[in-house]
């Protein structure tokens, strides 16, 4: 008589082998973790049974959900910024900064895996111009390994949505495997946005009504062509001997704009194009030019300055300073016409970079310079740098700053030498401010 085995009894009588053959199997058929680029997510309350009081995984209504990154590639992040209220762009962990705002965002989007949100090495992350405290930027570039998918629109809007009101991105580009924004950057403009007050050649003018003739801007035009070719930065910039070689700097071309009245403050926009800048180097070269118009320091400092015998050129404030524009021109002659990738270039993007530029930086520097008389307040400073030897030091450096070329009273009181104790302190404290 026949007898039928149940299916226990078939499960019963498996061979240790077939067991282990099964168990073999089941494990081949689970994924890479290492090699898979995805993030596994626990399941909710909801996708869990509880059996007597304890929850089953056999009988789990879903399987945990599995987010998949794209293949890494190398992109250009073409952005802009306001550096009012960040410490700088570089990331510093603790420290409110650009890329801290950046990196965040990108990990939101899942642009960037978590792990790599505080490797930026892994990413191999670079900006193509560092700036300092305060300082803003219209248009520069950082380059990134990032997940992104096919449509690179719809992530721009997406990032954007992400970041604070006064970060943009404008496009992101795919670039070359090897693209570094920071070694195929040709020349950086940077713009000073100065009240034209502050190269008023009296003290009299030094108020928020005085408007720049045109042989004062001539003079300022003429002064800054001195600033044109390389020159031995070395008291321009600190914490450098006198024969570094890093302190040698070229700079293209250095133009100034027409007045433009903002309310009613004038300002001038002075554009520096050069290869590279050294830490401090636009603000002193402002500082030094605005010492010379209003006849504060000798016509030969300038000359002394750029000696390698250490002397006093003064730093003008940081708010006016902007980085204008990263010019790629290195890598658009390379790669921007071989049919495979796109020109990094900044036209496309001309109109709305200059409605953020208005509205989030030069807006803000206005503002600031209105409410906290910023320039005004750093005038007052000249009179303690040393720019003379002698004992006799010219009026204007002692005057009231109401007083006029014509208002001779008081003269020779004024005319009583300066301690140059607190010369020596106003030179310290000028090295603390950044930009």
């Amino acid at each position: 008589m026949m007898t039928t085995e149940s299916p226990v009894d078939i499960e019963l009588k498996r061979s240790p082998g077939e067991s282990e053959k099964d168990s073999k199997r089941c494990k081949t058929d689970q994924p890479d973790e290492e090699a898979s680029e995805v993030v596994k997510t626990e399941p909710t309350a909801d996708q869990k049974t509880e059996v007597n009081g304890s929850t089953d995984k056999k009988d789990s209504i879903a399987t945990p959900e599995r987010f998949v990154y794209p293949t890494k590639k190398k992109y250009a992040i073409m952005m802009g910024f306001c550096g009012d209220g960040y410490r700088g762009m570089a990331l510093n962990v603790g420290v409110n900064t650009i890329e801290e705002e950046l990196i965040s965002a990108l990990s939101k989007c899942n642009f960037i895996k978590p792990e790599n949100a505080r490797e930026l090495g892994k990413m191999y992350f670079q900006r193509a111009s560092r700036t300092d405290k305060g300082v803003s930027a219209a248009r520069q570039v950082v380059s990134s390994n990032l997940n992104l998918g096919p449509d690179l629109k719809s992530a721009v809007v997406k990032l954007n949505e992400a970041l604070p009101n006064d970060i943009v991105v404008y496009d992101i580009i795919k670039a070359t495997k090897h693209f570094d924004s920071h070694k195929f950057a040709s020349s950086r403009v940077y713009e000073y946005n100065c009240p034209s007050f502050a190269m008023a050649p009296t003290l009299g003018d030094t108020w928020s009504g005085y408007r720049i003739t045109p042989e004062v801007l001539q003079n300022v035009r003429d002064f800054l062509l001195n600033f044109v070719g390389t020159k031995n930065y070395y008291n321009y910039t600190s914490n450098k001997s006198a024969n570094d070689p890093s302190c040698f700097r070229y700079i293209r071309s250095i133009t100034v704009s027409d007045p433009v009245v903002v309310e009613d403050i004038e300002y001038i926009r002075i554009f520096l194009h050069g290869d590279s800048f050294i830490y401090h180097q636009i603000r002193k070269i402002v500082g030094m030019t605005i010492a010379v118009m209003r006849n504060v320091a000798p016509s030969d400092h300038l000359e002394k300055s750029f000696q390698k015998e250490r002397c006093d050129v003064p730093l003008a404030p940081g708010l006016g300073l902007v980085l204008d524009e990263v010019k790629m021109t290195r890598y658009n002659k390379k790669f921007g016409k071989d049919g495979m990738h796109t020109p990094l270039e900044w036209e496309p993007y001309e109109e709305t970079v200059q409605d953020f530029k208005l509205k989030h930086i030069l807006g803000v520097i206005h503002r600031k310079e209105k409410a906290e008389s910023t320039m005004f307040q750093w005038l007052q400073t000249l009179k303690k740098h040393k720019f003379y030897t002698g004992d006799v030091l010219p009026d204007i450096l002692t005057g009231d700053s109401k007083s006029t070329d014509n208002d001779t009273s008081n003269k020779e009181e004024n005319s009583k030498p300066v301690d140059n104790s607190e010369s020596n302190e106003s030179s310290k404290a000028a090295e603390n401010p950044s930009g």
